[in-house]
């Protein structure tokens, strides 16, 4: 059932308002939210969880306007191009040409694995020239050093599904990228695209669009590489006014056969919408299906503080957190600390690195106000861990993490990672680069998910309890803060780095450096479950503790 947003307003006493965000990204983003409590008839009560918020771009209707159209318009093309729902689009739209161009990464200089190549062009660190970052890790790579070459388990028999837009070179990109890396390419049909949940018309690679696509390829590649054999389903966005994210999860749970779903993307919740969400992850567990939720990159809510997003801060969900992982020259996992990170810029006369220093990143974590510990977590989270703002013991995420640090990223391949929001798609060519955040985390644990669940022969649904039964065994392990043998937190530099032109100094301080003074509660590892790495990261012996030999 559809209908405009005044309808909306007068069924349900509701006001709606519109906000924006200026166009960093090419596109404007509209946010439409409820700024009143709902009301519904009392006999529908307990059906109806909540008004959500719902996120969509519209061109300006002039220049210089400032605003998207009255509520009480009707809907955009995007709204009206199909009522019918749970009907896949076609795959792709407007076709863009495949074409091959650097297959190297994007940094000028870099390492195959940690501290491979010094950089002597640059101050000292610690009296020692630091090493240049990663060139982006190989499948090959980071399966061995997590120890899950050690089986023969390649995915077979699972469905993995991914929610992001997708670019209709999609296939062919992956293909390439596998060639490339040493994976084998996707068998026919081993790939699933469905552009929207809907029916509604597709993300053009331009502003969220472009982000979404690039995040996409990235996913696709994370599963892939980890499980090979496994089937990957990609399901888009709607694009209907009023669609949320809710729309694709609805889309998996009824209509395919996907049993684990990775979630690299992050939406604020308002009001009851936690319910609505919770629902879905809990249909999901009744099916025998588990959401993979990444925690975010940094960014805290600005209304509770908490650096774990909404979307993975639920009791119902698998929240994935991020490390820092340094592989050596043999593939071993020379060590592991948490995903936090400051930066520090090179001096304009290249003698010196600057100061202050600026927060890189890292892995999103922290406490769900309002949502108490869940029974999995007793026991396992510390109750002076699970103590939040609000004084009582709440849910703490994430619960696992895998490697995630831009310095320690993934090599990804596709087309849409040589564009931009505002360039000719028809101009792009495939090329490779180095890729991080929890947003690589995610698809990197959903593949050992697929593993793991071939290795045990039956999908596991909502996996926390069998994960946090493993928590204090060898099958996880645990992430604790790192330093060099003189105290210091190891380094290496990056170029095209957002905190100025040439390079930039990456300190992996596995904790959250603090975007204000004083900031409270920030993310950080220690021994045991923290709110950097939850448990820790899996190890070979996780596959065998599932095993059915």
């Amino acid at each position: 059932m559809t209908g405009t947003i005044g309808q909306l307003e007068r069924a349900f006493d509701v006001t709606y308002h519109s906000y924006y965000v200026p166009a960093g990204e090419g596109a404007k983003v509209y946010f439409l939210m409820p700024t009143t409590n709902m009301s519904v008839p009392g006999d529908l009560g307990k059906l109806v969880l909540g008004v959500g918020a719902s996120i969509f771009r519209r061109p300006l209707a002039s220049a210089g306007s400032e605003a998207p159209a009255k509520s009480d318009s009707t809907d955009g093309s995007a709204s009206t191009a199909d009522a019918s729902v749970n009907l896949p689009a076609k795959f792709g739209g407007v076709t863009y040409p495949h074409t091959e161009g650097s297959q190297s990464s994007a940094s000028a200089t870099c390492s195959k694995y940690w501290d491979q190549v010094k950089d002597t062009s640059v101050p000292k660190v610690n009296g020692a020239a630091p090493p240049y970052g990663g060139c982006g890790y190989t499948p090959r790579q980071l399966r061995h050093a997590y120890g899950l070459d050690s089986s023969k388990l390649t995915g077979r028999g699972q469905t993995v599904a991914v929610v992001t837009p997708a670019m209709d070179t999609l296939q062919q990109d992956v293909d390439t990228w596998s060639k490339n890396v040493g994976v084998a390419p996707l068998r026919r049909g081993q790939l699933t695209v469905v552009s929207t949940p809907d029916g509604s018309a597709t993300l053009k690679p331009n502003g969220i669009g472009y982000i979404g696509m690039v995040e996409n390829t990235l996913d696709v590649e994370a599963v892939h590489g980890i499980a090979p054999d496994a089937n990957v389903l990609s399901v888009g966005l709607s694009t209907r006014e009023g669609g949320t994210v809710l729309d694709s999860m609805a889309y998996i749970l009824d209509h395919t056969h996907a049993t684990i779903v990775s979630m690299s993307l992050g939406t604020r919740f308002t009001g009851d919408m936690r319910q609505a969400y919770d629902q879905a992850y809990q249909e999901g567990a009744l099916q025998g299906v588990g959401f993979y939720v990444a925690t975010g990159d940094g960014a805290p809510n600005p209304f509770t503080g908490s650096f774990l997003g909404d979307l993975a801060g639920t009791s119902w969900d698998t929240a994935v957190g991020g490390t820092a992982l340094a592989i050596g020259k043999n593939g071993s996992r020379d060590w592991e600390t948490g995903w936090g990170d400051e930066v520090n810029a090179l001096s304009s006369d290249g003698t010196s690195w600057q100061q202050p220093a600026q927060s890189a990143g890292g892995a999103g974590g922290g406490w769900v106000t309002g949502e108490p510990q869940p029974w999995y977590q007793r026991g396992v989270v510390s109750a002076s861990l699970a103590k939040g703002p609000d004084g009582k013991e709440d849910r703490v995420g994430p619960d696992i993490s895998m490697d995630a640090d831009l310095v320690t990223g993934f090599l990804v391949g596709g087309t849409p990672l040589d564009g931009s929001p505002t360039t000719d798609p028809s101009t792009w060519h495939y090329i490779q680069q180095d890729i991080g955040g929890t947003s690589l985390a995610t698809p990197l644990f959903a593949g050992v998910q697929a593993l793991a669940q071939q290795a045990s022969g039956k999908a596991f649904g909502f996996a926390n309890p069998v994960i946090y039964q493993r928590a204090n065994t060898p099958a996880i392990r645990d992430v604790t803060k790192y330093t060099l043998p003189d105290g210091a937190a190891p380094s290496a530099v990056l170029f095209d780095s957002v905190f100025g032109p040439g390079a930039a100094l990456t300190t992996m301080l596995g904790r959250m450096y603090p975007l204000t003074p004083n900031e409270p509660l920030l993310p950080s590892t220690g021994p045991g479950f923290d709110t950097e790495t939850g448990l820790g990261t899996p190890t070979g012996a996780y596959l065998r503790s599932f095993s059915r030999s």
